[in-house]
């Protein structure tokens, strides 16, 4: 209805309303089971020769079946005459269309001016702007003219939604119910009002009354507030509603809220409680991994590690793992999966669930940054980690393991975050460092004249605190740094410096 309303305001004389066959997709929507139709090839609209269409232009001839056909049933004629006046309102207001025709002409003027194989005159560039502002002027004055388009809507003043503590525009809880309130005025009396919702971001919708009763949250009785309830949900379900007014006049005209209902709907979100399980958390995660570890097929993927701090084994059975807010569910652990105590385990992150459905999730890691969690078998949370930007081939882990906050630093895959892993700690002799120990400097040589060489320091507990590429020889500065031990990586060679300032 959205599709014939715009199609007759804006006089498209190659389209369907027109000439019936052509200029136009229809689309089956598998999510909603509708048939929606998608214009394209717009550029016969606002012509004179279209102003006087009435709002239902070829709704009695039976060759347009989905106008004439569709427009007979009176609660849908109702709608379409809603978004009909919503887009007079908005779209076809002389103010607001004289201001965004002038702001294009300002864009291509020099342009069309100095084009020199235009298909007409400037002057008929200029004389034509004026002729849409006039089309627009013109045609809404026609359309407003009808007697239908004039019938009078109530008008939906407020809109707004409470959870079980009465916090306005505040989701509920999990199972909990959304009781919705709208505020009514009408000059031919209220025959109804009507809440439709649905849940998931696509969808059909369920309508319930509403009432002014003072039994269905809406406040006193009598008071023009009406009230109705949306079920609870489970969390991580989106819910979407809108508001319809029925004019108790002999059309039972209606409006809504918001206008551009059903494609504008006021929506929320069921956000997950925190879980009564505890000491299993999201310990590790990998957003790049180019090098350090493979899978069972060889091939360097995401992964995220679980670590379990408590002194007994935990049954992840049914548990999930999503990087969607809006999906909670979308990675289920399988049946038996069981972390031990103090264990860790490891989840590879790459959309592959064919390489192992018990340990290969349907999602990846962005090394850009985004968000994990963890949810036990109710979606509730057990734990969470939101990360930014990820580096190649270095670890998001735990620092202290299990039970700190998050940073960069060399992977421990399946172990302890605190140890310092891969490492080999021969001293390689053809490499020298000095002074050891260093005060504010020390001085790297040995190294590959031939070719740069990556040189890592790391501190005591494996976190790489200085990377820098040299050749030959260098000098790395230590200010800043807290007295202690480090080891100065090369390629495969490892050397211990102490500092001491």
């Amino acid at each position: 209805m959205w599709f014939l309303a715009s199609e007759i305001a804006f006089g498209d004389d190659d389209s369907y309303v027109y000439k019936g066959k052509m200029d136009y997709y229809v689309y089956y929507e598998p999510e909603t089971g509708r048939l929606t139709p998608l214009e394209f090839d717009g550029n016969s609209v606002m012509k004179t020769n279209t102003n006087t269409w009435s709002p239902f232009y070829h709704a009695d001839n039976a060759n347009y079946p989905l106008l004439n056909k569709l427009l007979a049933i009176p609660k849908w004629r109702q709608r379409y005459l809603a978004h009909m006046r919503t887009i007079i309102q908005d779209e076809m207001t002389p103010a607001n269309c004289n201001a965004v025709l002038d702001s294009y002409k300002a864009q291509i003027d020099a342009l069309v001016n100095s084009d020199p194989k235009k298909l007409y005159t400037y002057t008929q560039f200029g004389t034509e702007v004026t002729v849409l502002k006039n089309y627009i002027n013109t045609h809404r004055n026609n359309l407003m003219a009808n007697s239908e388009v004039a019938q009078v809507a109530p008008t939906i003043s407020t809109v707004a939604y409470y959870n079980n503590s009465n916090q306005a525009w505040t989701a509920p809880l999990p199972g909990e119910t959304a009781n919705v309130q709208t505020a009514i005025t009408s000059t031919n009396g209220i025959n109804a009002v009507n809440l439709y919702y649905a849940t998931g971001l696509v969808g059909n919708f369920t309508m319930v009354q509403m009432f002014d009763d003072g039994a269905h949250n809406d406040g006193a009785a009598g008071d023009g507030t009406f009230g109705a309830s949306i079920p609870g949900q489970i969390a991580g379900t989106w819910v979407r509603f809108y508001v319809e007014a029925v004019a108790n006049n002999a059309a039972l005209s209606v409006s809504y809220s918001p206008v551009g209902a059903e494609h504008d709907v006021y929506v929320y979100n069921i956000l997950p409680t925190g879980s009564t399980i505890t000491g299993v958390v999201i310990n590790e995660l990998m957003a790049s991994n180019s090098t350090t570890h493979a899978d069972e097929a060889g091939e360097y993927e995401d992964w995220i590690e679980l670590h379990n701090n408590n002194n007994f084994s935990v049954d992840l059975s049914g548990f999930y793992l999503t990087d969607n807010p809006a999906n909670l569910d979308k990675w289920e652990l399988a049946q038996g999966t069981v972390i031990p105590a103090n264990g860790y385990m490891v989840f590879w992150a790459d959309e592959d669930s064919a390489q192992g459905p018990t340990n290969h999730t349907n999602f990846k890691l962005s090394a850009a940054g985004e968000v994990v969690y963890l949810l036990d078998a109710s979606l509730a949370i057990v734990d969470s980690v939101t990360f930014g930007q990820q580096t190649e081939d270095m670890g998001y882990a735990r620092i202290p393991n299990g039970t700190g906050p998050f940073e960069i630093k060399t992977p421990t895959f399946n172990d302890d975050n605190e140890k310092v892993l891969g490492v080999n700690t021969t001293v390689a002799s053809h490499i020298g460092i000095f002074p050891n120990p260093a005060s504010t400097y020390f001085r790297i040589v040995g190294l590959d004249e031939s070719k740069p060489q990556k040189v890592e320091v790391m501190n005591n507990v494996g976190q790489i605190i200085h990377s820098e590429t040299l050749t030959g020889q260098g000098t790395i500065y230590t200010d800043g740094w807290v007295n202690g031990l480090y080891l100065i990586r090369c390629g495969d060679a490892v050397k211990k410096i102490i500092v001491s300032h």
